[in-house]
């Protein structure tokens, strides 16, 4: 997975705000979480391919933020996608609820 400063610098945010480092590093998660879904739990994270996946993911995901009529059809199929893995989850039981998992990514049952 790309790091926070990694992220910034992709996106081209050269300031340091605590808020916006908290939604960026809550789009890293989510782009981790968008890529075992989609790919498997064990993906390569280290892989070129799969960072920037990520990236562009995580650029995505922070550009259409406030989901506006203007919201791309990719941003769209993430949402769909995002709703299908969820239901998946749930089906199988592998769903953890939010507040079972830290900031850090770590499981706090």
């Amino acid at each position: 997975m790309p790091t926070l400063e990694e992220v910034k610098d992709y996106l081209c945010i050269d300031f340091d705000d605590e808020a916006t480092n908290r939604t960026l590093n809550r789009l890293i998660l989510t782009a981790d979480a968008y890529l075992k879904g989609a790919i498997g739990e064990n993906y390569p994270t280290d892989n070129h391919k799969a960072k920037q996946i990520a990236l562009l993911l995580i650029s995505d995901l922070y550009d259409n933020r406030d989901l506006t009529e203007k919201v791309s059809a990719n941003m769209r199929k993430i949402v769909d996608d995002f709703s299908l893995q969820l239901r998946l989850e749930l089906s199988r039981g592998l769903y953890l609820p939010a507040d079972t998992i830290d900031t850090g990514g770590e499981v706090v049952i």
